[in-house]
């Protein structure tokens, strides 16, 4: 068992996690966050493409009408004109996706780590700037898995593109005898259809890849149990500390308990098993109260004061045990019990050992 009490089996803590979110070590995706942004553009351009491919195909239509205009001015300040024009064209075409694609992108990475600032990760270690780091991270434990995960996404695109075009070549043909409209269109639904398969491919492969991320980010942290017993000290105390705090609260508890049975009213034993003592007085009490219980060898202490302040103790092996089960110190006792208790107290006052 020793020689395993370094293996690394045991799974994260809470603190351990955020003490790695604190330097800066979460399980992230680049791959995520880049997939759900190009959806979310094929998803843009689905909505708005038909009117960006309109509206870019009026402004060309109309520079081409104008080519063979020379009575209009030419100079700086019309070219400069016609510039911003586009640009303006241009931005009111591009911004709407590309923004779109920047909120997602910040989503999808809030998602996976959430709200992250950590000043200790920028901090300069020296340990970054040696080239062995470096060439690890090309070993075939972090470099092998990326060239398997860039090789899976290039063969499942590939086969996602090779049916579309080959479904290009097929319908060729039949192009001549299109329209320019016609073919535009069509053009338009292949390369719809090539975006969002590829997009849904990516998105896949993504979501998988940050399953992995994941699953290497809680490899890194695993604790050993050694390391699970030290954090477990150091957040809520020794166990040896605890434990000799309860000792010590305990033996006060007895003590008080044992101060208690000078002022009980009579002490109730089985005979040497069980000892209950109760205090009761008729003026401002409405029920016996226990003052002290314990068994075997606090028992005996009990009894032991009890002899010690002149206490009277009676044997009843039943009442002892109902009162040491049924109520706990400080406690009234329970109504089933004040016929038994009262013929105890009553044969003390006959016996003139009480007077109440």
């Amino acid at each position: 068992m020793a020689a395993h009490s370094g293996d690394r089996t045991e799974k994260p803590t809470l603190k351990k996690k955020k003490d790695a979110r604190e330097r800066g070590q979460v399980a992230h995706s680049r791959d995520l966050a880049g997939a759900l942004s190009f959806v979310a553009i094929v998803l843009a351009l689905a909505w708005v493409g038909t009117g960006m491919v309109s509206r870019l195909a009026a402004r060309f239509v109309d520079a081409f009408a104008r080519l063979g205009d020379v009575r209009g001015d030419v100079g700086p300040a019309a070219i400069a004109a016609g510039v911003w024009a586009d640009a303006g064209i241009f931005a009111s075409l591009v911004a709407p996706p590309a923004l779109l694609a920047v909120a997602i992108s910040i989503s999808a990475s809030v998602a996976q780590t959430g709200w992250v600032f950590s000043p200790k990760a920028v901090h300069l270690k020296w340990e970054r700037l040696n080239p062995a780091t470096g060439v690890s991270k090309f070993s075939p434990k972090y470099g092998g898995l990326e060239l398997v995960k860039a090789m899976v996404g290039v063969c499942v695109v590939s086969a996602v593109s090779y049916g579309l075009v080959r479904e290009l070549v097929a319908q060729a043909p039949g192009l001549m005898g299109m329209t320019t409209g016609e073919i535009g269109r069509l053009g338009w639904d292949r390369a719809w259809g090539l975006l969002w398969r590829a997009g849904l491919a990516l998105a896949v492969l993504a979501g998988a890849d940050y399953g992995v991320q994941r699953w290497r980010w809680i490899s890194q942290l695993r604790m050993t149990r050694q390391e699970v017993r030290d954090e477990l000290k150091a957040s809520e105390g020794n166990p040896e500390i605890k434990a000799r705090v309860r000792r010590v609260q305990r033996e006060m508890s007895r003590r008080r308990m044992l101060g208690a049975v000078k002022d009980a009213t009579v002490v109730i034993t089985n005979p040497t098993h069980v000892a209950v003592a109760l205090q009761y007085r008729r003026s401002d009490m409405a029920a016996p109260v226990v003052v002290a219980s314990g068994q075997d060898f606090m028992a005996a202490r009990i009894r032991a004061a009890a002899v010690a302040h002149g206490v009277p103790i009676v044997e009843n092996v039943a009442l002892a045990r109902a009162l040491y089960q049924g109520a706990d110190v400080g406690d009234a006792i329970p109504g089933a019990l004040f016929g038994a208790v009262a013929e105890v107290l009553a044969y003390l006052v006959r016996m003139k050992q009480l007077v109440l």
